[in-house]
């Protein structure tokens, strides 16, 4: 719901970096591979590589459907629309 803090986990079991990216707004990196950073910092997009993960926060501020997919494209996009590591985030 909009106004919602939501904590999102990447988790990169692959063998490939992926950057992470959730369009309309800014992810908040409060922790890697478990331990708290001493000073989190917003990204627009979060590099995920092979073994890492990361912990964010985002802040749901607007209503609508939000693309959040890898931007390395042809993870998340082919000619017959998107797939792959791609989703929406939905705030009503």
């Amino acid at each position: 719901k909009k106004g919602d803090r939501i904590r999102i986990r990447y988790l990169n079991e692959g063998l490939m970096i992926h950057p992470m990216h959730l369009h309309g707004m800014y992810q908040l990196v409060i922790a890697k591979d478990g331990a708290k950073l001493p000073a989190p910092y917003f990204a627009d997009t979060l590099n995920i590589a092979p073994g890492e993960r990361y912990d964010v926060i985002v802040d749901c501020l607007e209503t609508g459907a939000w693309a959040f997919h890898c931007h390395i494209l042809s993870h998340a996009e082919s000619a017959h629309g998107m797939f792959g590591m791609v989703t929406a985030l939905v705030i009503k």
